[in-house]
């Protein structure tokens, strides 16, 4: 599946005024873009006791992503010529993945994803301000409109099976989404072996996962995901957000402890 990532690139730039607006640029730049391109360089959770819990899991997706589009951080409040900061086209793709994106900007991508071969998009959302319900409806007309598949995951790492096809098709190829688990347990119930079958997008099931080996299934290993999830750190937003009735950074957090209270688990000698 050959991938468009959209995101803003980091600036200097600080919002002075109501009239301004600052992108958030961490989420793609040093969790989601790292992670599929499998870099030990870009993982700073471990410092010097990395030992790459990644490494063994095949996650080098850098031959799948056709094109990354980096845009500006820093915008007034409301842009008028948002097609200003686009490309006439992208590279063909298949699926495009936006992320922290200004709502004017994204509400014009449909059109030109369509007309750069791509059949779908996916658009999640790490704080409340990115693309609020009204400029969601409205992009959900767009690709209806332009006949392509869609998601909008609150936060990416609540991204679950549904009625598109090349969004299942996403989550299986690239390991991604709702967090899974595979729990290797001895008579003991202490986990000697973690596998991941789905992280999240992060990339912090594998961090988790590192961590719940040598823990007691129950309140232990629960701990230990309320500690290692949190600490990657997760970079859902802390405020509460109105759809959801809690902050986007609880949600991450529940999602996951559902990944271990739903883990697929196996007895071992």
């Amino acid at each position: 599946m050959r991938l468009l990532i959209i995101s803003s690139e980091k600036s200097d730039k600080q919002v002075k005024d109501e009239f301004h607006v600052k992108m958030d640029t961490r989420f793609a730049n040093t969790k989601f873009i790292p992670h599929l391109e499998n870099k030990k360089e870009a993982c700073t959770v471990c410092g010097k006791s990395c030992f790459w819990c990644r490494g063994k899991y095949n996650l080098d997706f850098s031959d799948n992503i056709v094109q990354i589009v980096k845009l500006p951080d820093f915008y007034m409040l409301f842009e008028d010529q948002p097609l200003k900061y686009l490309p006439e086209k992208f590279e063909e793709h298949d699926l495009a993945i936006i992320i922290g994106v200004h709502q004017d900007i994204v509400l014009e991508l449909p059109k030109l994803i369509k007309e750069s071969g791509g059949k779908g998009i996916i658009v999640p959302c790490e704080d409340k301000d990115w693309v609020p319900r009204w400029s969601r409806e409205m992009l959900i007309e767009e690709c209806e409109k332009y006949g392509l598949e869609y998601a909008f995951p609150k936060p990416f790492c609540t991204l679950t099976y549904g009625e598109f096809k090349l969004i299942n098709d996403f989550i299986d190829e690239f390991k991604l989404g709702k967090p899974k688990f595979r729990l290797f347990v001895d008579k003991n119930d202490i986990i000697v072996k973690a596998e991941v079958i789905i992280s999240a997008p992060c990339g912090n099931g594998y961090n988790i996962a590192k961590h719940l080996v040598g823990t007691k299934i129950g309140e232990e290993a629960k701990k230990s995901v309320a500690k290692f999830w949190h600490s990657y750190p997760c970079l859902g937003g802390m405020h509460i957000d109105p759809e959801l009735g809690d902050t986007i950074l609880h949600i991450g957090g529940y999602t996951h402890y559902s990944a271990l209270e739903n883990a697929e688990i196996i007895k071992v000698q």
